[in-house]
């Protein structure tokens, strides 16, 4: 037997706005009232839905979240544990976040509300199978990504990469070094990151204070709140942000690839990694 719930409303207003809102959310069905947590127990969209869901969020959210959503090579958040996962009932606080941005994540305006929908509805399907709060089962796949085409990421390459990157060059034999394609496909979208401390890229900060302190490192988080650093001798700093105080001025070599990330389609990143598959 099903029974439905409504999610009450987290912030208590005017009784009025409350009841309003209480209204105004989707109401979660309920098929296994007898588990421990309200993620186990929400009834989940259809196995096809959810498999949608799963190719869209490998292709365009597990750099940043992680394959098992636990947080991922950009550092993005860890969404087992994240509110806004928590609340969501079906994609409203989801795609909220994702049409919109948090933080240092930016916005994806190419999704459709089903698009998000299906990687809500994905997230819950492993939250409804963990173990308990935070954990989550193994994820195994085998995931095929060589399904571009590699003349149009050849065409891309040379309008968009080719003034810094060389396939002669920096990305010489760049399939025979990273062999997995998949791990080629982050690399190259993440801009070398997973190679910093290696010989990659690596952003820099300078930090001026109010009170005339000067400090500068490699940069380690930079968002509304805070900037932190590691400074040539191994200091470790952390500043909070109050608006333009302290000043920050940011030597970014991935700045681009940053911008790339809401532009990025993912035909493009398909035909893009076929092309540099080609590099051998």
């Amino acid at each position: 037997m099903r029974k439905r719930l409504i999610i009450p409303s987290i912030v208590f207003l005017l009784a009025s706005v409350h009841v309003a809102a209480q209204d105004a959310r989707p109401e979660i069905e309920i098929a296994n009232p007898n588990a421990m947590f309200l993620q186990q127990q929400r009834a989940l969209p259809p196995a096809e839905v959810i498999e949608r869901g799963e190719t869209l969020y490998q292709v365009n959210c597990r750099l940043c979240h992680g394959p098992d959503l636990r947080g991922g090579d950009q550092g993005g958040s860890n969404l087992l544990r994240s509110d806004v996962v928590l609340v969501d009932i079906a994609g409203e606080s989801i795609g909220q976040v994702i049409t919109e941005g948090q933080g240092s994540m930016p916005t994806f305006n190419q999704f459709s509300s089903d698009d998000i929908a299906a990687i809500a509805g994905y997230i819950h399907s492993i939250k409804f199978d963990s173990e308990g709060q935070g954990s989550t089962p193994p994820v195994d796949f085998d995931l095929d990504i060589l399904v571009g085409n590699a003349d149009a990421g050849e065409r891309f390459f040379n309008q968009e990469c080719a003034s810094c990157h060389s396939v002669t060059g920096d990305l010489s034999g760049i399939a025979t070094r990273i062999p997995d394609d998949y791990i080629m496909q982050n690399t190259w979208v993440a801009g070398g990151r997973r190679q910093a401390g290696r010989g990659g890229a690596q952003s820099t900060v300078t930090v001026s204070t109010a009170a005339g302190e000067t400090i500068s490192g490699r940069l380690l988080r930079y968002d509304d709140f805070f900037v932190s650093l590691r400074t040539e001798e191994g200091a470790y700093r952390s500043f909070t942000r109050r608006g333009d105080s302290p000043a920050v001025e940011l030597d970014d070599p991935l700045y681009r690839h940053r911008e790339l990330w809401s532009e990025l389609s993912d035909s493009t990143i398909h035909d893009v990694t076929a092309y540099l598959e080609t590099i051998k």
